[in-house]
């Protein structure tokens, strides 16, 4: 069967995944990957494995890596009226939230519903224009009251996602909710494809990871069982093509996929990445040698796993490839599958390296070196 960039993607976007509860994604994921890995495994956490490539026991380990969940909420309490307050989980954008459409996994099955808003015609003063907080919003869901709501089966922790179909816009654009990260998961889809039937003189896992969005650490449990020797995260990155941000930075949509040199967490630089110049020369070198649009990037307020992964074992080092994505963790993200492509074709394309061609060692030209008295 042909692979299919769109037809994937658009697959995995019709499913709902808030962090801790990314089955649904995640038995897609096993399945794809149960037609071409040597070794498929699933964690208790729920984090999804595939394993690729050279099985010689001192064979370089590459983990290629990106997230299944979404930003969502939860459901918090539900008031007599039948009306849902909600907690976020991860960090759907605040200002989308008032009359965003949204889906509750409910006991018996999906669930839709709305966020309210105040009625505009009685709307008073900074209530027109101002962006309500969490605590002032609810979800509908048509209940006449909360024995009604339970019936339909909601209880307190039932997981909600934001809902917009994928649709196609011009110039190969799609958008959507949840761009983030099923575009990475589409990725490794990709790369699967395109490696299981090379000889490989590495060995490459492929990782869905989860909870993300929730805590950014869901992945470090498989650390300890693959103890890779280089990782490469998968994500996205805003893009700064818009009115408002085209002054902030070169990353665009269309432009090729990102290279990370540098992201931290947006309230403190106590977790982030800075990426090793030597990954980003392998990177580039890799995408000249096979004409790959690439480009380079700086993110304050973007984290991943990579922030967290660089310092496990003895240090692994880590790169970012980040796919340029418009309205970041709102109900309408937009995204190129032309960057997505590219992105498959520069992970394809660094999986077909000889080992010796992958530098894992330090920048520095000193050998570590054991001192004693």
């Amino acid at each position: 069967m042909v692979f299919s960039i769109r037809d994937t993607l658009f697959s995995l976007l019709t499913l709902d995944g808030i962090s801790g509860h990314e089955s649904s994604i995640a038995n897609v994921m096993k399945s794809h990957f149960k037609t071409t890995a040597k070794e498929v495994w699933q964690d208790r956490l729920g984090n999804v494995v595939a394993r690729y490539g050279s099985e010689a026991p001192n064979a370089m380990r590459l983990m290629v890596f990106a997230h299944m969940d979404e930003v969502g909420f939860m459901v918090r309490k539900i008031e007599p009226s039948g009306f849902i307050r909600f907690e976020r989980v991860g960090g759907p954008a605040q200002v989308t939230m008032s009359g965003s459409v949204v889906r509750l996994a409910g006991e018996f099955g999906s669930i839709p519903g709305c966020i309210g808003i105040k009625s505009y015609h009685f709307a008073k003063g900074d209530e027109r224009t101002q962006s309500p907080s969490i605590d002032q919003l609810w979800i509908d869901i048509g209940a006449k009251d909360k024995a009604d709501a339970e019936r339909m089966g909601v209880k307190v922790g039932t997981a909600i996602t934001l809902y917009n179909p994928p649709q196609e816009l011009g110039n190969q654009m799609v958008c959507s909710k949840a761009l983030d990260d099923r575009l990475g998961c589409t990725a490794l889809l990709g790369l699967a494809n395109a490696i299981h039937n090379k000889d490989l003189d590495i060995a490459v896992y492929i990782v869905a990871s989860v909870q993300e969005e929730f805590n950014i650490r869901g992945i470090l449990p498989v650390l300890r069982r693959i103890k890779p020797d280089l990782a490469i995260g998968i994500d996205i990155t805003p893009s700064c093509d818009t009115p408002d941000l085209n002054d902030y930075s070169d990353l665009v949509i269309n432009g090729g996929v990102g290279i990370t040199c540098l992201n931290y967490h947006g309230r403190g630089t106590l977790a982030g990445l800075v990426t090793p110049v030597r990954l980003i020369k392998l990177l580039e070198k890799t995408a000249i040698n096979h004409q790959i649009p690439v480009q380079r990037e700086i993110a304050p307020g973007v984290i991943t796993e990579t922030g967290y992964i660089q310092v496990e074992q003895d240090g692994i080092p880590c790169a970012s490839l980040s796919i340029p994505c418009r309205y970041t963790h709102s109900p309408a993200e937009v995204a190129s599958l032309n960057d997505l492509n590219d992105c498959i074709r520069l992970l394809t394309a660094l999986a077909t390296l000889p080992a010796n061609q992958f530098p894992i060692e330090s920048d520095s030209n000193n050998d570590q070196e054991v001192i004693t008295k």
